[in-house]
């Protein structure tokens, strides 16, 4: 298959995961895949999002989990359907407000991502974002409307997979592949929205972060 977009550290497919996935050779996946939320914007104001494909039901994240495991993942949104895990492994969870003073923040106040393997003590990761505050900094919009920053996929590739190639089989805006890139890792992408695919391309096509 043609990538839609490559360069030296990252590759990018336009089309359906569970085509795509089987062909390729990775080390570990990180995703954050639509889980049957049904997501809608919480204001009349916020960018007008369209219907994340797929997110009606979990069966795309039932799916991905079962197709990879034992391969090393981490998978967000798993905590909205725990019959799916094949084993206890641990859990991530993200304060994204960090004290009482940031509560009143629009969205959620954590999330949660859960990773195969052994049975251990979880992580927490404290990263300010929600709202009008965005982690990465306000220069950088939001482009996809389960957008995540990329500093915390930076510290959780860092912290948890600091070799071998990442695969992102439900990339969005392309935040797992550019936090690889910034850290001078090799990753994968597959999305099935072309305008997400470019949105991506654009993103990756800029220089590597100065860490």
């Amino acid at each position: 298959m043609t990538p839609y977009y490559q360069d030296d550290a990252v590759t990018i497919f336009h089309g359906d995961c569970r085509e795509i996935l089987p062909t390729l050779t990775f080390d570990a996946v990180v995703t954050d895949p639509p889980y049957g939320i049904g997501y809608q914007q919480m204001l009349d104001s916020a960018p007008k999002w369209e219907v994340v494909p797929g997110d009606e039901s979990d069966a795309l994240a039932r799916w991905v989990i079962e197709a990879v495991h034992p391969t090393p993942m981490l998978v967000f949104g798993i905590n909205h359907f725990p019959a799916a895990l094949p084993e206890p492994g641990r859990w991530i969870c993200w304060d994204k407000r960090l004290g009482e003073a940031a509560d009143r923040m629009l969205g959620a106040p954590f999330e949660l991502a859960w990773m195969n393997g052994l049975d251990k003590a979880g992580f927490m990761y404290r990263i300010l974002h929600g709202g009008v505050v965005n982690a990465d900094g306000a220069q950088h919009k939001r482009v996809h409307p389960t957008q995540k920053p990329v500093v915390l996929f930076r510290r959780l590739l860092a912290d948890h997979f600091p070799t071998g190639v990442i695969l992102d089989p439900f990339m969005g805006s392309g935040t797992t592949l550019r936090a690889a890139k910034d850290l001078r890792r090799t990753a994968i992408g597959i999305e099935l929205e072309e305008r997400y695919c470019e949105v991506a391309a654009t993103r990756l096509g800029q220089e590597v972060l100065a860490l």
